[in-house]
């Protein structure tokens, strides 16, 4: 994937790291979804209504929206999310109204039918906005405005920039059983943009065999550019909150939850 962007690099040139980590955080989906269904409930979702999921992943909340009802569509970048998707859909029972197919969020309107539209709600979540820059997340944010229904819902989960400012730690480390992640981060206060190295590596015995290094870099923003961005891509933002749910927004919380209206 040489000399192509970071996402396919990480998500389909290596996709079975990001793999692993979908699958230990598939669990944490469940209760997830049922504080989504409550956010959705809150905001005139109906019930049974349809939701497009981008990027899903390997659908750890459409999966689960679907057990609650929900009609759901999930597009991911990723030939090998949307497989995993659609098999954990079928193994829940629920590959009636959870499907799955490969789509590109910067081109949303290729990837969605006609006779699949208008949804009642689109989701974009797990800090999946700001990996093109800020006039690319104006787009996406449009392009799922055009797929929703009028007066239907844009529900946006995100890291918050004011929480990495005040928490900031230049280093991470994280363990995925045999799976190790070592990140070096740099915060361009200026730019307000992360530009890190992602180290993974697999264990062996007490060593650590390399296994990719990619370096990635992807905007992040403070509620008020995310009401801006918001607005500029023509949504009326009703709700803005500090996770799931739906507390206080926070510098001491380190998601954002943003609701808009179409």
């Amino acid at each position: 994937m040489a000399g192509g962007h970071w996402t396919e690099d990480l998500f389909v040139g290596h996709d079975e790291i990001f793999l692993r980590i979908h699958e230990l955080g598939w669990a944490a989906g469940e209760e997830q979804a049922r504080d989504l269904k409550v956010v959705l409930d809150r905001f005139g979702v109906p019930e049974g209504g349809r939701i497009l999921d981008v990027p899903c992943g390997i659908g750890r909340h459409s999966t689960r929206l679907a057990k609650l009802g929900y009609r759901v569509l999930g597009l991911d970048l990723a030939p090998a999310y949307v497989r995993r998707a659609q098999d954990l859909a079928e193994g829940e029972g629920v590959a009636d109204r959870a499907r799955f197919r490969v789509g590109d969020m910067r081109d949303l309107e290729h990837a969605v039918s006609q006779d699949e539209r208008p949804f009642d709600a689109a989701l974009n979540l797990w800090t999946s906005l700001g990996y093109y820059g800020e006039e690319t997340d104006v787009a996406v944010l449009e392009g799922y405005r055009n797929l929703v229904r009028p007066g239907g819902l844009m529900v946006l989960y995100a890291v918050n920039r004011d929480w990495l400012v005040r928490h900031f730690d230049p280093q991470g480390f994280e363990e995925f059983g045999d799976l190790v992640h070592i990140e070096d981060r740099h915060l361009d206060l200026d730019a307000s943009w992360m530009r890190n190295r992602w180290r993974f590596f697999r264990k062996k015995g007490e060593d650590l065999e390399g296994i990719a290094t990619i370096a990635l870099e992807h905007r992040v923003y403070s509620l008020h550019e995310l009401r801006s961005l918001f607005e500029r891509a023509g949504w009326h933002v009703e709700g803005a909150f500090g996770g799931y749910r739906m507390e206080p927004a926070s510098f001491d919380l380190s998601a954002l939850l943003v609701i808009g209206r179409k």
